[in-house]
Order: C-alpha cells, then sequence, then structure tokens
C-alpha cells in the first residue's frame, strides 16, 4: 500500500491565475504604458493627471519578479505538485522544511499518534493533519506550515491536500501497522535464519 499526499492542482493553478493581471500591469509601466495610461486618463481629470516617476518603475520591476515567481511557481505546482507527506518503509515523511529544502522523515517507532481535526482560525475552520510523537528530536524546532501545540504533539495545515487530513491519518495508521508487521515478520525470519547457519 502506498500513502502519498500532494498539494491541489486545482488551489496551485488558482495561484498562478493570481500572478497573470499582475504581471501584465507591470510590463505595461516597464514598456509602453497603454494600459496604465488608459486607467489614468479613466480615475483622472486631465488637470490633476499623475505622471510616472522612476519610482513607479522600480516598483514595477519588482511587481514583475514577483509574479512571474507566482505564475512559474503555480505552474511547476500544477504540473509536478509537490509530496506533503509520504509513507515510508523507514517513517513518514513530512515537508516541514520549507521550499526547495529535503522533507523530514519521522521514523515509525517514535510516532505515537495521528489524526485529523479543523482548528478555527480569522478565515474560518481550517483542516489540519495532527501528529503526536514519542521523541521531537526527529522534526524541525520551527517547522515551515506546521507549529507545535504541545510538548509533543505538532498539527500541519493541511488546507492545500488533495484529501482530507482524517482521511490520510486512517491510511497513514494502516500504513504504519501493516510495516510494523512487515518488520516483525523480517525480524523473525532473521533469527530463523540464524538458526539454520548455527
Amino acid at each position: 500500500m502506498t500513502v502519498v499526499v500532494r498539494r491541489s492542482a486545482l488551489r496551485m493553478w488558482l495561484l498562478a491565475m493570481a500572478g497573470i493581471p499582475l504581471l501584465v500591469l507591470s510590463l505595461d509601466v516597464i514598456t509602453n504604458r497603454r494600459l496604465t495610461n488608459q486607467l489614468r486618463d479613466l480615475l483622472f481629470r486631465p488637470e490633476d493627471t499623475q505622471i510616472f516617476e522612476p519610482r513607479d518603475v522600480i516598483w514595477a520591476w519588482a511587481m514583475a519578479v514577483f509574479a512571474g515567481f507566482l505564475v512559474l511557481w503555480g505552474l511547476k505546482e500544477l504540473f509536478v505538485p509537490t509530496k506533503v507527506l509520504e509513507c515510508r518503509p523507514e517513517g513518514l515523511a513530512l515537508k516541514l522544511n520549507g521550499p526547495f529544502r529535503p522533507v523530514t522523515v519521522v521514523p515509525w517507532e517514535v510516532i505515537v499518534d495521528v489524526d485529523g481535526m479543523e482548528m478555527e482560525d480569522e478565515t474560518g475552520r481550517v483542516p489540519m493533519f495532527w501528529l503526536e510523537v514519542a521523541d521531537r528530536s526527529a522534526l524541525p524546532a520551527n517547522p515551515w506550515g506546521a507549529r507545535w501545540t504541545g510538548p509533543a504533539t505538532m498539527v500541519v495545515v493541511a488546507q492545500d491536500w488533495t484529501e482530507p487530513p482524517r482521511d490520510v491519518a486512517e491510511k497513514v495508521a494502516d500504513y504504519a501497522v501493516d510495516e510494523a508487521k512487515a518488520a516483525r515478520r523480517r525480524a523473525v525470519a532473521s533469527i530463523w535464519q540464524e538458526g539454520e547457519v548455527e
């Protein structure tokens, strides 16, 4: 059984689409200013018209770089979504170290419990993946997209996941049980093999 959770492609597509108007406006200010001149004529009377200053071009360049990054990152996530959670034989791999950094692998033997939950935020209810560990040394002290809510309890924001966190937690628990059984079978098999060698 394989358990892999990725970021939602739809949310990343919407993020890329949000960057396109910023990119168009910034490139317009940097180049011929057709759109911005029309917008200026609509908003201001001819005697109160605003002129462009060098700082406007600097801001346009900054906006173009930011918008270009948004579009490229959104398209990358659309075609190759990031794995935010993956069950591996050695442990639970979580994306907790931030962008462009490797995943954190939490060994199965230190995981006490997993579950899905919702927390109240100023924007409403936010889905969270809840993880309790026996030893938090395998996890970052200041995780990216997650928070420590207790001495051994971490909640991971699951707003942009493709699956609800409660369903993911059930799959993770099933995988952990199967992995524990497989590890026990391997241990018993190695004991029998050692006995045959003697």
